[in-house]
């Protein structure tokens, strides 16, 4: 099931490679790793990218991102979200972006674009991660989990040593979850304690963390100012016209 596309309104306009692979697995996981409190998820994204052997399988823009430019060194950067597929450790493809949709219409329509791309590959799992802002934050940073399916996360909850999350998910990371579900595909939210100050690298590194556990990839920063030092690189490498 998919939620419908109402005639007559903007789509998000998706920019595939042109030696695009066809490679399909049913291990493919799906990780978003986009802008939202603390920066958790596209920090925790843009470390994997970094040591990864990645291969760009498109670009998507959203006529609902904000209508704001970013600009780095008097360069131009349009706002938008690429997915990357890596094939080792394990499947899997990574969603990466400066910006989310900022309407209501335009989040739903964006990821139902986002699932057409994963399912293609093959995709039947989905793990979304994100900060849980709070005012006072543990010195460990607790992990909340949430999911549409009790025994998606009675299992992997577990394995992540994470709690069960209470409230809303705004945005991309709760809906993507969501609508996978009614395409009959399992999906885990991440949640990470965040004061909300971006980019929060100590909130990131747990993130990182939890996927490790989740997906036994073995891929970890060893310190705080190498997980910097990659999101500086990734900011500049990956955000590129």
């Amino acid at each position: 099931m998919k939620c419908g596309v109402r005639k007559g309104m903007l789509e998000t306009d998706v920019i595939f490679e042109k030696e695009l692979e066809d490679f399909y697995s049913e291990d493919i996981v799906l990780i978003e790793g986009l802008p939202g409190v603390g920066l958790v998820a596209k920090v925790a994204v843009s470390y994997l990218l970094t040591k990864l052997n990645l291969k760009r399988v498109c670009r998507l823009y959203s006529p609902y991102f904000p209508s704001v430019g970013f600009i780095r060194d008097g360069r131009l950067v349009f706002s938008f979200s690429d997915i990357y597929l890596a094939k080792s450790p394990r499947p899997m493809l990574l969603l990466y972006g400066n910006a989310q949709p900022m309407t209501s219409y335009g989040q739903y329509e964006f990821c139902e674009k986002v699932l057409d791309i994963a399912q293609r590959f093959g995709c039947k799992f989905v793990v979304t991660l994100g900060g849980y802002g709070r005012e006072l934050v543990s010195d460990k940073r607790m992990v909340f989990c949430s999911s549409t399916d009790r025994n998606v996360l009675e299992r992997w909850i577990k394995k992540i040593g994470g709690l069960r999350y209470s409230g809303q998910i705004i945005g991309v990371a709760g809906l993507l979850v969501t609508l996978a579900s009614m395409r009959n595909m399992s999906g885990l939210s991440i949640l990470v304690e965040t004061n909300g100050l971006a980019p929060d690298f100590f909130g990131a590194m747990r993130a990182i963390e939890s996927l490790n556990k989740l997906l036994d990839i073995n891929i970890r920063p060893k310190d705080l100012e190498e997980l910097s030092s990659a999101y500086a690189f990734a900011e500049i490498e990956y955000e590129r016209l």
